[in-house]
């Protein structure tokens, strides 16, 4: 459950919002940093005239902090004004998640070597930052203005050193699949190599080079709570480094699950993103409907038992956040990455071929990158038999796959959409020799109301394979 702030640390708080962040942060305590601090009415009590500052300073009206800091009860203020939140485990997690691929091992992005070596988007002028390797924490809003902390490195075999051992190696590179994935339609690198200070630390308002760090660490000695994670609310863009990193305890969270790891990694760094949380009104965090492989929930909720983790604008029933999350991550320093491929017959791109005997084999990859998007590819075939296959992402997929085939006049000759599986596969027979259309699309399953999901946040990558008949 929430921890209360102590009486002391309530006098601190209301000193320093009354007399300003920079005098008093060098006249007055700091919060302990197990103590958490006020949620709720209470904040909005200690922040009183300074609420629209407060408000200001995390891109919100005076009218949406508010509701925020009503609705959310993981929330919390710091002696700063600045939010963060404190993402308290509601039940004890089972030691495995009971959904998606994680059983099956399955190929690996990169040699085991190249671990560290991981970037999702290389170039991009924001960097999310997996650190597994631990770190010493000094002179941030995590220390209080105490000493220094020492975090663990990531640990799931009970050796806790940075001499990895290759089953957590191949967890890591799990974990970053799953993060990047979610990350997906988003000018945003997701990387485990440690970065450059200038690719993360902000210096100015005209540096659009920065980005966060997120520290998979042990819970212990770092920050005592009952808690999958902690992070600050909207500082991805803020200049410095004084709150950050994101914190992510693999500890708590089924001693190093991959997918509970990835899903508190990709919602912390949420929360840097300026997002609070989805809630319902059974409680904090909505754990989503559905079953099976369209088994939905929303990334700010909790995303550790259902299979389909995407962004949300509050689409549930009973939702009690309506925020669109492309546009608060957007407002908070975190672009959409432009268009990969057209999304019409005249700017298709031409999918890779290789002979097959009478056939051809082909093949692509694509990102859908926002809602409105479809990517238009294009071959050239004889008469025949053709199947193509779509596949989203193996490990963590957060793209839902529709699929036409339209002859050069833009008829349709063959769509798929299965309802309970996200891939797609076109089989049909092609009437002549022609050029070809394949569109993708990201698409919904059911009501977003009942047991389904919009289009919303069917995004993501995906690989095209299949063999047509040569021309």
């Amino acid at each position: 459950m929430p921890l209360s702030i102590t009486r002391v640390a309530q006098a601190a708080t209301a000193l320093m919002l009354l007399t300003g962040a920079a005098q008093a942060a060098a006249a007055a305590p700091q919060l302990p940093r197990a103590e958490g601090g006020a949620s709720g009415q209470h904040a909005i009590d200690l922040l009183g005239p300074r609420l629209p500052e407060a408000a200001a300073a995390h891109k919100r009206s005076p009218q949406e902090f508010r509701a925020m800091l009503l609705r959310d009860p993981y929330l919390r203020l710091d002696p700063r004004a600045r939010i963060y939140a404190v993402d308290t485990l509601e039940q004890p997690l089972p030691k495995a998640p009971g959904v998606g691929p994680e059983a099956a091992p399955g190929p690996l992005p990169a040699p085991l070597d190249q671990t560290f070596l991981l970037h999702s988007r290389p170039g991009a002028q924001r960097t999310i930052y997996l650190d597994f390797n631990g770190a010493v924490i000094e002179n941030t809003a995590w220390n209080n203005g105490g000493g220094p902390i020492t975090a663990q490195p990531f640990d799931s075999d009970g050796h806790v050193d940075t001499d990895f051992s290759d089953e957590e190696l191949q967890r890591i590179q799990y974990i970053w699949q799953r993060v990047a994935e979610d990350y997906a339609p988003f000018d945003i690198d997701v990387t485990t190599e440690k970065p450059a200070g200038s690719k993360l630390t902000r210096k100015d308002a005209a540096d659009q080079v920065y980005g966060t760090t997120v520290l998979i660490t042990n819970h212990n000695g770092v920050y005592n709570c009952e808690c999958g994670g902690v992070a600050y609310v909207g500082v991805f863009d803020s200049i410095g480094d004084f709150y950050k990193p994101a914190l992510v305890f693999w500890d708590m969270l089924g001693s190093g699950n991959e997918k509970y790891v990835a899903e508190a990694i990709s919602h912390e760094a949420g929360h840097n993103l300026g997002l609070s949380h989805d809630g319902y009104s059974g409680g904090g965090y909505y754990p989503g409907h559905g079953e099976g492989e369209t088994g939905w929930a929303p990334i700010m909720g909790v995303g550790y038992y259902k299979n389909t983790v995407q962004w949300s604008k509050g689409e549930y029933a009973t939702a009690n956040n309506h925020e669109d999350d492309f546009v608060v991550v957007g407002n908070n320093g975190g672009p959409l990455r432009a268009d990969d491929h057209g999304n019409s017959a005249g700017s298709a791109t031409a999918l890779t071929t290789s002979p097959d005997g009478p056939n051809l084999k082909v093949s692509g990859a694509g990102v859908i990158e926002r809602r409105k998007d479809k990517d238009y590819f294009s071959f050239t075939a004889g008469a025949g038999a053709v199947s193509i296959d779509v596949l989203p992402d193996a490990r963590s997929a957060n793209l839902d796959v529709s699929l036409k085939l339209l002859d050069s006049s833009g008829n349709v000759v063959a769509k798929a959409k299965p309802k309970a599986v996200l891939a797609a596969t076109i089989e049909t027979t092609l009437p002549a020799a022609g050029t070809y259309y394949l569109v993708v699309d990201g698409v919904g399953v059911g009501n977003p109301l009942d047991t389904g999901y919009s289009d919303y946040a069917s995004l993501g990558q995906y690989g095209i394979q299949g063999t047509v008949p040569a021309p």
